[in-house]
Parts: C-alpha cells; sequence; structure tokens
C-alpha cells in the first residue's frame, strides 16, 4: 500500500514512523529543508522537500497509485488543497487535518467532502472528546466500544483491595459474557492465560457484553466521589473545545488562562463556564481560587514540564484526579510514573485516527491502548475467513491474539474452543500492535 503524507511535524512524523515500521510503502513530502534531514536521520521512508499542494510536484509523483493520500501540515488551507489537488489526481482516498472549527461545523462540512476528502480529522476535537470520555468514567482508565455499541472493553488498574488481586484468571469469578483480554505491567502488554496472576498496580482489560462491563464499572465506582467540578489549566483549542463539551453535559468549569485573547474566546463560546485570567501556575492563585475543591485538573498547556507541576501541586491540595497534556509521548510513561492519573498526547490519538482509516477492508474499527502497546480489531467474517465453521480451538491465529467476543446479531458470544464462528459474525480481537498486520492479513484470507 503506498501511503503519501503531507507535513513532517509532530502528526506527519508519528504516522510514518509506525507505517514504516509495519512496512507500508511510505513517501514524505515537507518543504522544511531541515526538518527532512532529521526525518532522514531516524526514519526509512521516502522524503520529497517541496509543497504538498503543487499539482506539478504531485502529478510527477503519480498519485493514480497512491492508496492513502494524508495531509498534516499546520495549515488546514494547505491540507486542505492538497488533499482536493490530490484526489483530481487519482488518489484513492483523502485524509485532511483541520483545526479550525468554522472548516467542520455545520453546512461546512458537507461543502469540504464534496471537494473530494473522505476524512476530516480535528485532532483538538479528537483529544477533548477522549478527555471527556474519560471524565464520564473516573475508575476506568480507558473505555472502547465496538459491534454497534454492544460490546465493551474497558481498563481498569487493580488496586489492593479488589478481589481478583493476586488471583489467577482461572480462579476468578467474572460475570457472564466477560473475559480478561489483557494485562499492562511494567509497561508490557501481556496476553493472558488462565494461569497468569493479576497483580497490584497491573492494568486490565476486560472485554465483554456493554451491561454486563457496565456492571462492572459500577462496582468499581464504590466508595469513590462523584465527578462534578472540573478545572482546566489552558483555553487553547482543545481547552475551549473541552471546556463546550463539559458545560453541555451539565459539569461546573473553571479554566485559568493567561491569555487574555483565548480567555475573550472562550467567555463567548461557554455561557457558564468561569474564565480566570491568570497563571495556573501562581500558588498564591490556585489557593484562592480553592483548587482543592475541584475533583479533576486537566493541564493543558503547551509545556510539558508546567503541566506535571501544576498536576502534582493541584493533587498536593487535594484534587482526586489529574491529567497531562503531552507533547513528547516519551514522558507518558514518566509522569505515570510519579502518580498522574491520565497522560494523553495529541499526536497518538490523531495518528491512532488515521490508521483505524488505514486498515480497512473487513475491519470496521481499530482502538489502540496504552501508547499503542495493544490493538483492539473489530471485523467481519465472510465465508473466506479461516475461522468460519471451525472450532477455535482448531484455529491457529498468528503471534499473540486473542478473541474477545463475537456478535451474532443481536446475540454477543464470548467464545471459548468450542465456538464456531459464522459468516457475518462481528469478532473483536485483542492484540499486540507488532502482531496486528499478520493478524488482519490472516483474517482476510
Amino acid at each position: 500500500m503506498k501511503i503519501v503524507i503531507v507535513g513532517a511535524g509532530k502528526v506527519g512524523y508519528t504516522l510514518a514512523q509506525r507505517l514504516s515500521e509495519e512496512d507500508y510503502d511510505v513517501m514524505l513530502i515537507e518543504q522544511d529543508g531541515e526538518r527532512l534531514n532529521q526525518v532522514r536521520s531516524y526514519l526509512e521512508v521516502m522524503t520529497i522537500e517541496g509543497s504538498g499542494a503543487n499539482p506539478e510536484l504531485l502529478a510527477e509523483l503519480d498519485m493514480t497509485d497512491t492508496d492513502m493520500f494524508i495531509a498534516v501540515t499546520n495549515q488546514d488551507e494547505v491540507n486542505l488543497l492538497a488533499c482536493y489537488v490530490a484526489k483530481r489526481l487519482g488518489a484513492t482516498q483523502t485524509i485532511a487535518r483541520v483545526r479550525a472549527n468554522e472548516y467542520i461545523n455545520g453546512n461546512e462540512n458537507d461543502v469540504i467532502r464534496s471537494l473530494g476528502m473522505d476524512l476530516i480529522i480535528n485532532p483538538e476535537m479528537v483529544t477533548a472528546n477522549d478527555i471527556l470520555q474519560t471524565i464520564r468514567t473516573p475508575n476506568i482508565m480507558d473505555v472502547a466500544d465496538f459491534a454497534n455499541d454492544k460490546v465493551r472493553l474497558i481498563e481498569v488498574k487493580v488496586r489492593d483491595d479488589d478481589e481478583w488481586c493476586d488471583k489467577e484468571i482461572r480462579e476468578l469469578k467474572l460475570p457472564d459474557k466477560v473475559l480478561i483480554a489483557g494485562i499492562l505491567r511494567y509497561g508490557r502488554m501481556v496476553i493472558p492465560s488462565g494461569h497468569d496472576r493479576i497483580q497490584v498496580t497491573d492494568n486490565v482489560f476486560f472485554l465483554g457484553e456493554r451491561s454486563a462491563i457496565e456492571g462492572m464499572e459500577r462496582e468499581n465506582s464504590r466508595s469513590k466521589t462523584q465527578i462534578r467540578n472540573v478545572l482546566l489549566i489552558g483555553a487553547g483549542l482543545i481547552g475551549r473545545n473541552l471546556a463546550v463539551l463539559l458545560e453541555n453535559e451539565n459539569y461546573h468549569v473553571k479554566v485559568i488562562e493567561k491569555d487574555y485573547e483565548r480567555c475573550e474566546m472562550l467567555s463567548a463560546l461557554a455561557n457558564n463556564t468561569i474564565v480566570i485570567c491568570g497563571d495556573g501556575t501562581d500558588v498564591d492563585l490556585l489557593r484562592r481560587e480553592e483548587i482543592g475543591d475541584n475533583d479533576v485538573i486537566v493541564c493543558l498547556t503547551d509545556d510539558d514540564k508546567i503541566n506535571l507541576l501544576v498536576a502534582l501541586m493541584a493533587r498536593h491540595f487535594g484534587v482526586q484526579k489529574t491529567f497531562v497534556r503531552v507533547g513528547r509521548p516519551e514522558y507518558i510513561k514518566l509522569m505515570e510514573q510519579v502518580g498522574i492519573d491520565h497522560v494523553f498526547s495529541p499526536r497518538i490519538l490523531i495518528s491512532d485516527e488515521i490508521m483505524r482509516q488505514i486498515r480497512r477492508g473487513d475491519l470496521l474499527s481499530v482502538s489502540s491502548f496504552e501508547d499503542s502497546k495493544a490493538e483492539a480489531l473489530e471485523m467481519t467474517l465472510r465465508e473466506t475467513n479461516p475461522l468460519v465453521g471451525r472450532p477455535l480451538a482448531q484455529v491457529n491465529i498468528p503471534g499473540a491474539a486473542l478473541i474477545g467476543a463475537i456478535v451474532r446479531g443481536e446475540e454477543i458470544i464470548v467464545p471459548n474452543g468450542n465456538t464456531v464462528p459464522q459468516a457475518g459474525d462481528r469478532a473483536v480481537l485483542f492484540t499486540l500492535p507488532e502482531n496486528s498486520e499478520a493478524v488482519i492479513d490472516f483474517m482476510e484470507g
């Protein structure tokens, strides 16, 4: 598969890195020669210096055999124009990164799509929605739904008072139609067997029928305070989008931002959000605003160190949950080790969204977890699929992979070795990223 990426910034670099590791044919276009030299030092991809919106350049590169054209520069107009030109020159699919909400809201969205875009992604809105989902389920590390919301996967951090702590999986009394799909331990993802023992501080992935998983969520929330008060540090695009989303769901939102113009923009968007123009690192300001009365703090500045500092101060003042945005994904593990509850990287979230579009075919969805340490794949089983008509015990799926759920009409099946999948079933698989391509190739026959 030939994939052309326009823009070698943070998102473009992350995408090129992930795609090259999975042996895609990647071509990266970038105007900045110095930035391209940095890419050449670390990645084995073809690089082209020039404008990705230049029709002559794209014609030379032959868009007719380009399966996916992705424009992720920092300029919305360049991305839209580049995708339009590439589509006209024969590119099969195009994806544009668009940050300005006015390009993607209301009727304008239809106009943009009429230009030939197959997918328009707003990184800040993707990030804001991801944070909102986590705030909705505060005791769950991550949540993903499959099969039209019939199947749910949740990630839970094991506490020393959890009933499943220090027990082998085969000893656990899990709800019907629920299984353990994976365990994250010391940064390493494991596809478990019945003999694996759950340890304190493990992150455990439960997969199963949504209603059964929701029951586990309610049980996991015992003795936990309901989240109502949320403090945001930073009113950039993510902060403004998140404040509006939270306000629409009746959370009590307070935002601290030192840039007056950003404060004005947020005040125009949100009616009930308290906007404070000030420095989020000012301890006296945090005390005056009674930071400890908040259930959650979300640190969204562009400075990783400031976000970490403010989150740790908030923890000291008594805030229950801390969220930190990082620009450098390599900081995620470090911040988690010092006690930050949720660390997220917008560039990883947006690359995950684009990867879902790339891996199409029988794939209905792809969800990544824990900085892409694991993936959940949802697929439709065709007649030619090697699973169809055979007991699962007789099928050897390559690599480490687990079939966690099969959806047959309205029926949810948590399979065992005797389960026989049928054509038309939906299957949800949990696997490691390094095995996902082999699993997909196997499943597609």
